[in-house]
This record gives structure tokens, C-alpha cells and sequence, in this order.
């Protein structure tokens, strides 16, 4: 027996003396894991609010990832006047060691960048999907979400520890030596050896559990050299019968932190899809699971990935207007020096509009470049990165092709050299305008696609129309004036049929016929032109071609031909800026002068060039009325209560308002447990050994007996147990405010939802009317006045007002869209119905209604808690408080 307390003795000291008095960093670090994501393993496994990669080691490829040890991080870059106080403190030297791991001079990971996909010029395509991933792979936030998740079931591996039997053990090893006069009259010298082993076990009930083995070995070196040993084995348990005797008391803090681990997986859950939110449209964003992990301040994108998409399409729209403009300022400078105009003011108005239009693109560039580095650096990427933004998703907002967008704008660069009367026509022009023709061949393909893509989508849009068209009634009824041809279907058919067989049949017939033309000058070399010109010794083809455009003076002989077009080479280019002449010139000498410069040939040519820009501009505006009616949205027909009752049912944060409302209840029974007296029941017993044998019933102890106190003084928790009760009366208030902040949140994003349908509408509408007063405005420009007239002089101020009115209609119809998908998003988000997949992106649900909606709402709500009839015990309570309740009324 002596023996084995011996060896029971130095295994206690090794294993405490060993391994530097406890197992490695590493150790530690990885048990602490491997509990705690056994935790996150057993709670999240509810496919309800199931969590996507819960672990909280950033990827290799992320900016956060930690390259070096993490039981052993290298010093960062510190503050140099704060570092001496690591080696000199208080005039005292400081610790040696602080460099024992090594020194670095990054913070983030010096490998990320490498793990980056960009493209040919260094850029990273940015589509909605990627922007998600990388803000997953990259983002503090997020991160700290992750942490504050693990920290949660930290607490819950922690509590349920306090269930498990714990083990403890010591020794010490004492040498003790004493003078005589300590010593009684003579000198010891003793040395000690002392170890303990100690098992504790809580239990559900309230008991707790300790059992106890302590040995010592005495060696005595004075005198005649001895050793004794002792022994002693003990017991005890102790169980409450009245204070924290109740389950319900004792399990408390368990019940409490695998409460709290449910609501942060559930939050967690819900901050993923926030999360995904707030990254695509700017909002929607939810808070991360209570912890004590700090979140990064990062800014916030209003708009998110959509307001990017919508910026560059408005940006698109700018400098499509632009390159109209400037080719309507060409063409009012044209006819001024052709004398068509009656003052240079319609040219300036043109100018200034064009300057106007280029500064304000310049400022939404400028805007739009600030807002992607905002967007990035909300993704937690620096905003030195150069990204290409782009997606299919708004392509279809691209009204006009952007390859139609740039042939208009290589054919202007064409038409003002044939304005320009001193350069000559090169042979390279004629090859230009080959391709011109083959480029508008491939423009009228996709107006053909579009066309297809209309048709295949017209049962689609009717029967949009014919379910807003209860909408339209309902505001009707509520005094809003809409026009019934925004829903009506009848007037939409008739619309598509002429749009079909009237309006670009009669687009492409022209087209065709410029193109004859357009081939005859690209064939035919100068002098063979000129011939044919003079003589009007036009093909047949030619000739049809020249009467559908309406160009009979063209037709005409050139003595009889009406001098409508007036030829626009009249004066020089400059000539109104031009210094007045030192001699007076008569009308007389003006027309020689014009008949001198005269080029019928380069007029000719002008002439054409100029229908067949113009027929480019109604090409766009083809494309437009096309793509602007094969748009469609997606239908949501759910109603505010519909809504509210799925919202009850799989609203994850309303399930938490649930549960945590019920804690605040338990509260008033746990701190009312405390108002009790304490009665316990207390069982002791010890073995001890006798002498240096073994264990000895004349050496133990039995002791049982109860142990009471009384409950004389309760003020601080009677104090508690009535804030307890105030508590909850305040969280019961919370939780019906936070219902009723759940239905409004609901019935106004259902209400923002129906006006973007009824919205969406009436701007396809604006930008159609748009489109038509530009192509009206443009064919009175295009039209020859009659012979010695002038241009209507408001015709530049409608053109101006038409091209703007067109563009702002676009940017209105493009936000709508947008604002509509965000809020579709959002209520999906708010009734707790929104799925991510694996990778963290949204599943779209489509059709969101009742007979479409994959989750059915539940047939009743939630019974209110205070309908519950409550106890028969607490019967009498409530019967007295009614009592007094109507003696107080009376």
C-alpha cells in the first residue's frame, strides 16, 4: 500500500512537472476546436437554419488568412515610442523574450493577391456572383460573424462541462529545515511529499459530488532517519431541498447558453442572407450573432452591386445622347451656313447642350469610379483594385445595342467630313462606307432577334397586364389618374401589330433603299459618279430608291430641281466668325460666289449620308420600342396577410424574439427560487489509513444531517425578483411592437412592390412616347424647307427637350426595374422564406404567390400568449385582479 501511494506520488509530479506544467499550445487549441465545432456539428443540423461553413480558418486564398503559426505569431509592426515600453518600463528592464516568435512586417496576408483571376488588362470581372464570393472570402465582417457563431457554442461547451465529472490533481514537494528553538530543543530537517487527486460531479438535481484521495510521505533526516506515510480517502454530497433544488434552477445556465447557441445560429443564418442582400442591392443587411468578436467598420455601398449596374447603364445612356447631340449640332451648323436657320442661337443651343451633356458625364463618371472603390473596400477588398463591373443581368436594359451606339457614332465622324468643304473625299471613305453597310446588316440581325425574342414573350406580357389591371383600378379608385393605355391589352396588341408590320417594315424598306444608295457611291469612282449625278442617269434601283426616301430633288434635273436642300457648302465652315469684309458685297456677287462653290457631287453624296444617319437614328429607336416591350417582370401576388402568416411561421428572428421572450419569463421563477430559505441534505464520509498500513474503519467518518438557512434577509433578492417581473412585462411590450414592426416592415415592401409594378408601367410607356417625339422631332428636322424658308426656330429647343426627355425616361425605367427586384429580394428576405445555396447565392424563388410560393403559409397564426388560459392555481389571482379592476372602473 505504501508503495503504491509512493508511485501514486510521482506520477502526480511528473505529469505535473512535465510537458512545462501542461500539454503544448497546439494541444489546446485543437481540442477547444474539435469541442466547440462538435457543438456547431449537433445545432446545426435543422435544414431550417442550416449555417454554410461554419469554421472560422480563413481560406488560404483569403486576405485574412494567417500564413504563420498561431500558437506562435511573430511580433506585427508596432508604434516605435510605445515599443520601449516593452524593454523599459517604470526604470525597470523588460522581458528579453518578446522576439522569441520572430518579427513581420504584414498584417494581412502578403500571398492574396496572387489568388486573384483577372483578366487581359489586369482587371477582375466583378459579375453579381463573384462579388458575393469574394465578400464571403474576403470580409471582416463576415468573419466576425463566423467568430461570434463559434463563440457562442464556446459557452455552451463550457456549461455542458460543468455536467461532466471533472478531475484534479496536485503535489507538492516540500524540504523543510528548522533550528532548535523552532523545533522544540532540537534541529529537523524533513522532506514532504504531498499529492492529491480530486473527482467533482454536478448533478441536474442540485447535488454536488466530491471525492478526494490525498496521500503524504514524510522523510525525517534528524536523528534516526524515518518516513511515515498518510492517507485519506473522502466523500461528500450535498443536495438542496429547497433554494436551487429545482431542475429548472439548477439547469438554468445550460438551458440558457443552448438557447442562445440556437438564436445565433438562426442569426447567423439570417446575416448570411442579409449578407447576400445588402452585397447585390445595398440593403436588407442583418446583424451579426451576439458575441464578443468586434465587426470591422466597413462602409456600407447604397445600392450595392445593382446601383453599379444601373450607373454604368445611365452612363451608357449619357454618351449615347451625346453622340446624337453632337451630330444634330453638326447638322444645325450645316444649315446654318446653308442659310436655313435665321440666327447662330439654334447652333449655340445646341453647343451649350452638348457641353452641358459632356460635364455632366463627367461627373458621373467621376461619381461612378468613387462608388466602385466604396463597393470594393465594402467587400473587404483594398480600393486600389482595378475591377471590371459587368453582368448580363441589365443587358437587357441596353435599349440600343451598344454596337449600333458606336456605328452612329463612326458614321457622324464620316458626315462631318463631308461637311467640311476644303478637305477632299478620300478612297478610304468609300471602303468605310462598305463597312458601314455591313455593319448595319449585322444591326438589323439583332433588331430581327429582338423581334423574336417579343413574340416568344407576348403571352407572358398580356397576362402581366391583365393582373395589374386590378392594380390600375385600385388606384383609380383611390383618385389616381392613370392612363388606361399603360394596362390595356387590347391597345399593347394593337401597338405590337403596328410595331410588326407597319413601323419597321417600313425602318428596314428605307434602310434597304439607303443602302442601294450608299452602295452606289462605294462602287462607282468619282468621275463615273459625277456623270451619273449630272445627267440623272440613274438604274432603276436607284431611282426606287431615291423616291422611298423622298429625295425628289435628287430626282429632278438640274434645271428644274427645286434648291430645297440648298446645298449646305454655301460660305465656309468659319464664316460666322469670320471678320466683317472690308468691302461691301451685293447679292449679285453673294450667289456667284455660292454657285462657284458649289459641289453638286460632294452634295449629292451629303445629301444620302445624311438620310441614311437618320435612318440609323430610327434603327435605334426600333431597337428600343422592340427590347423596351419584350421587358417583363416577375409577378409577386402575395397579399400583406398572406405574407404575415408564412412571415410567422419561418421568420428566424421571430422564432428568436420567441425564445428570448421566454427567457426573460424564466427569470421571474429563478430569481423567486431565491427568495427561499435553504435546506440541505449533506452526506460526509472518510477512510483514513492507521499508522503506515492500509485503510482502517477506526480511522473514518459518517456523517449525514441537514443543513438549514433560514430566509431572514431577502432584500436584494426580493429587489431582483420584482425587476425580474418588470423585465418581463417590458419584453412582452417588445415582442408584440416587434409583430406589429414585422407587419408594417411587410406591408410596405408589398405596397413599394405593387407601385414598382404599376411604376414599371407607366415608364415603359414614358420611354416609348420618348422614343416617338425623338423620331417625330428628328424627321421634322430632316425635312427640306420650302424654297427661300427657314427652319422653325424651336425646332433645336424640342430636339434637345426630346433627346433628354428619352434619356431620362431610360434612367427612370432602368431604376424602376431595379428598385423592384431589390424590394422582390427584400420580401423574400423579411417573410424568412429567402434560401442561399452552397456557395452563399440567393435562390430565386420566381413567381412569388400563394399558388406559386414552394412554402406554404400556415393556416393559423400564432395564438396570442395572454389568450392562454391560465393555470387553475393562479385562478383566484386572476379573478381578484378583475375584481379590482372593475371596482376601479365603476
Amino acid at each position: 500500500m505504501n508503495r503504491l501511494f509512493c508511485c501514486l506520488s510521482l506520477i502526480v509530479l511528473t505529469a505535473t512537472l512535465g510537458g512545462n506544467g501542461g500539454c503544448s499550445r497546439q494541444y489546446y487549441r485543437m481540442k477547444a476546436d474539435s469541442e466547440v465545432y462538435s457543438v456547431l456539428r449537433q445545432g446545426n443540423n435543422d435544414s431550417r437554419w442550416k449555417v454554410n461553413n461554419p469554421k472560422i480558418t480563413p481560406n488560404t486564398a483569403s486576405r485574412m488568412f494567417d500564413p504563420f503559426n498561431p500558437d506562435c505569431e511573430p511580433m506585427p509592426v508596432d508604434d516605435p515610442a510605445a515599443h520601449k515600453k516593452m524593454h523599459h518600463v517604470a526604470g525597470m528592464r523588460g522581458s528579453p523574450d518578446w522576439y522569441e516568435h520572430g518579427r513581420t512586417h504584414s498584417v494581412e496576408n502578403p500571398h492574396w493577391r496572387q489568388h486573384l483571376l483577372v483578366n487581359e488588362k489586369g482587371e477582375i470581372p466583378l459579375d453579381k456572383e463573384q462579388a458575393v464570393e469574394l465578400s464571403i472570402l474576403h470580409s471582416p465582417e463576415y468573419q466576425s460573424a463566423l467568430e461570434n457563431l463559434y463563440l457562442a457554442a464556446v459557452r455552451v461547451s463550457q456549461e455542458r462541462f460543468r455536467y461532466d465529472v471533472q478531475f484534479f490533481g496536485g503535489d507538492s514537494l516540500l524540504y523543510t529545515a528548522q533550528g532548535q528553538a523552532r523545533g522544540g530543543g532540537s534541529s529537523a530537517t524533513t522532506l514532504r511529499n504531498s499529492a492529491d487527486i480530486r473527482a467533482e460531479r454536478l448533478f441536474a438535481t442540485g447535488g454536488q459530488w466530491v471525492a478526494e484521495l490525498a496521500n503524504t510521505v514524510t522523510w525525517s533526516f534528524s536523528g534516526q532517519n524515518s518516513w511515515s506515510t498518510n492517507s485519506l480517502l473522502s466523500t461528500s454530497l450535498v443536495q438542496p431541498l429547497l433554494r436551487g433544488a429545482n431542475r429548472k434552477v439548477v439547469l438554468e445556465s445550460l438551458t440558457k447558453s443552448e438557447r442562445d447557441f440556437l438564436v445565433a445560429v438562426r442569426q447567423m443564418v439570417l446575416y448570411q442572407q442579409g449578407h447576400y442582400t445588402k452585397i447585390v442591392t445595398g440593403q436588407g443587411g442583418r446583424s451579426t450573432p451576439s458575441g464578443t468578436s468586434s465587426a470591422s467598420n466597413l462602409p456600407s455601398s447604397s445600392g450595392g452591386f445593382y446601383g453599379l449596374l444601373a450607373e454604368q447603364i445611365r452612363i451608357q445612356n449619357q454618351r449615347q445622347n451625346i453622340i446624337v447631340s453632337e451630330g444634330n449640332l453638326s447638322r444645325f451648323q450645316a444649315m446654318f451656313e446653308a442659310g436655313q436657320l435665321n440666327n447662330i442661337s439654334q447652333v449655340e443651343e445646341m453647343r451649350q447642350n452638348l457641353l452641358n451633356s459632356q460635364s455632366s458625364l463627367l461627373r458621373s463618371n467621376n461619381t461612378y469610379r468613387g462608388n466602385i472603390e466604396t463597393y470594393i473596400r465594402s467587400l473587404g477588398l483594398p480600393p486600389d483594385l482595378k475591377v471590371d463591373i459587368s453582368d448580363p443581368l441589365l443587358e437587357q436594359f441596353q435599349l440600343s445595342s451598344p454596337t449600333l451606339t458606336l456605328l452612329m457614332d463612326d458614321f457622324g465622324e464620316l458626315l462631318a467630313i463631308l461637311r467640311k468643304k476644303d478637305q477632299p473625299i478620300s478612297e478610304h471613305f468609300r471602303e468605310a462606307i462598305n463597312n458601314i453597310i455591313q455593319r448595319t446588316e449585322g444591326e438589323i440581325a439583332i433588331l430581327e432577334q429582338d423581334l423574336e425574342v417579343l413574340k416568344k414573350g407576348m403571352p407572358e406580357r398580356l397576362a402581366s397586364l391583365k393582373s395589374l389591371e386590378a392594380l390600375f383600378a385600385e388606384r383609380i379608385e383611390n383618385g389616381e389618374r392613370i392612363d388606361s393605355s399603360v394596362y390595356d391589352t387590347e391597345e399593347f396588341e394593337k401597338r405590337i401589330a403596328k410595331l410588326r408590320t407597319e413601323d419597321i417594315p417600313k425602318t428596314l424598306s428605307r434602310l434597304h433603299a439607303a443602302f442601294t444608295l450608299l452602295d452606289l457611291i462605294a462602287q462607282s469612282d468619282e468621275q463615273t459618279l459625277r456623270t451619273i449625278i449630272q445627267h440623272r442617269a440613274y438604274a432603276p434601283s436607284v431611282l426606287d430608291a431615291l423616291k422611298t426616301l423622298e429625295l425628289s430633288d435628287l430626282i429632278n434635273s438640274p434645271a428644274t430641281k427645286t434648291d430645297s436642300d440648298a446645298s449646305e457648302a454655301v460660305l465656309p465652315q468659319n464664316a460666322f466668325n469670320a471678320e466683317p469684309p472690308k468691302l461691301p458685297i451685293t447679292g449679285a456677287q453673294r450667289l456667284l460666289a455660292e454657285l462657284r462653290q458649289k459641289d453638286e457631287y460632294r452634295d449629292w453624296i451629303r445629301r444620302v449620308c445624311s438620310v441614311f444617319q437618320y435612318e440609323l437614328v430610327s434603327l435605334s429607336l426600333m431597337q428600343t420600342r422592340t427590347r423596351l416591350d419584350a421587358m417583363t417582370l416577375t409577378p409577386v401576388s402575395v397579399t400583406a396577410a398572406e405574407a404575415f402568416q408564412v412571415a410567422s411561421e419561418h421568420r428566424l428572428d421571430w422564432m428568436n424574439q420567441k425564445s428570448q421572450l421566454v427567457d426573460t419569463w424564466r427569470q421571474i421563477d429563478i430569481t423567486a427560487d431565491r427568495l427561499k430559505g435553504g435546506l440541505d441534505l449533506t452526506l460526509r464520509g472518510e477512510l483514513g489509513t492507521v499508522g503506515n498500513g492500509g485503510f482502517s474503519a477506526d480511522n473514518g467518518r459518517l456523517q449525514v444531517g441537514l443543513e438549514w438557512d433560514s430566509p431572514l434577509t431577502r432584500h436584494t433578492e426580493m429587489m431582483n425578483y420584482r425587476r425580474s417581473q418588470i423585465a418581463y412585462q417590458n419584453a412582452r411590450r417588445n415582442y408584440y411592437t416587434y409583430i406589429d414592426g414585422v407587419q408594417a416592415e411587410l406591408r410596405n415592401i408589398l405596397r413599394n412592390v405593387q407601385m414598382r409594378q404599376v411604376e414599371f408601367e407607366i415608364n415603359r410607356n414614358a420611354v416609348r412616347v420618348s422614343a416617338i417625339r425623338v423620331d417625330v422631332t428628328q424627321l421634322e428636322m430632316e425635312k427640306p424647307p420650302q424654297r427661300g424658308g427657314k427652319i422653325d426656330p424651336n425646332t433645336s429647343t424640342q430636339l434637345i427637350n426630346a433627346l433628354n426627355g428619352l434619356m431620362n425616361s431610360q434612367n427612370n425605367f432602368l431604376d424602376t426595374w431595379v428598385a423592384y427586384q431589390t424590394q422582390r429580394m427584400l420580401l423574400d428576405l423579411s417573410m424568412g422564406t429567402m434560401k442561399l445555396d452552397n456557395r452563399g447565392h440567393w435562390i430565386d424563388p420566381g413567381v412569388m404567390g400563394t399558388t406559386a410560393s414552394a412554402v406554404a403559409p400556415p393556416k393559423l397564426l400564432p395564438v396570442p400568449l395572454l389568450d392562454i388560459e391560465p393555470p387553475r392555481r393562479n385562478r383566484r389571482y386572476v379573478e381578484e385582479t378583475v375584481d379590482e379592476s372593475l371596482e376601479t372602473e365603476n
